[in-house]
C-alpha cells in the first residue's frame, strides 16, 4: 500500500511527465467551469484531489512510514515553485535554489527522521517503565495479600 503514497507523490508532476510525451498545451472544448483550459492545468487540477484520496488510502491500509517523505519532499518541490511562479513570475528555478532547496529538504527529512526516532524510543521506554510499575505494584499486593491471610 505504499504505492498509494509514492503514486501521490507523483502526480502532481504527471503534467510535466505528460509534456514530454505529447503537447499539453492543447485548449479543452466543451468546459463549463472556465472560459480556457488547457490540458496541462486540467491534469494538474485532477492530480490534486487524487493526490489526498491516495494518501487516505495509504494511511487506511497502513503504508509503510517511510513512504510519507516521498510525499514531504514532493510537497517542499510543489511549494518552492509555486511561491517562485506566484512571487517571481517565474517557471525556472535557478541552479542555486535547486542545490539551496535540495539541501533544505534533506535537512527536513533529516530532523523528521530523527524526531520520530526519538518519540518511537521514547514510547518504548515508557511502555518498558509501565510494564515494571505494574509489575512491582503486583507483587507488593500479592505479600500485602499474604500478610492479612
Amino acid at each position: 500500500m505504499s504505492a498509494f503514497v509514492l503514486i501521490s507523490a507523483i502526480l502532481p508532476f504527471l503534467n510535466n511527465i505528460v509534456g514530454y510525451f505529447i503537447d499539453v498545451n492543447v485548449q479543452l472544448a466543451n468546459n463549463a467551469g472556465e472560459r480556457r483550459l488547457d490540458l496541462d492545468s486540467a491534469i494538474y487540477f485532477l492530480s490534486i484531489p487524487s493526490c489526498i484520496i491516495l494518501l487516505a488510502l495509504g494511511g487506511l491500509f497502513k503504508a509503510h512510514r517511510y513512504t510519507f517523505y516521498v510525499v514531504l519532499v514532493s510537497g517542499y518541490f510543489h511549494l518552492a515553485t509555486y511561491i517562485k511562479f506566484i512571487f517571481f513570475n517565474k517557471n525556472i528555478i535557478s541552479g542555486y535554489a535547486d542545490i539551496a532547496i535540495v539541501v533544505i529538504i534533506a535537512l527536513i527529512v533529516y530532523l523528521i527522521y530523527r524526531l520520530d526516532n526519538y518519540y518511537r524510543e521514547m514510547n518504548v521506554i515508557d511502555k518498558f517503565n509501565n510494564s515494571t510499575l505494574e509489575r512491582f505494584s503486583s507483587i507488593l499486593f500479592k505479600r500485602n495479600d499474604i500478610t492479612k491471610k
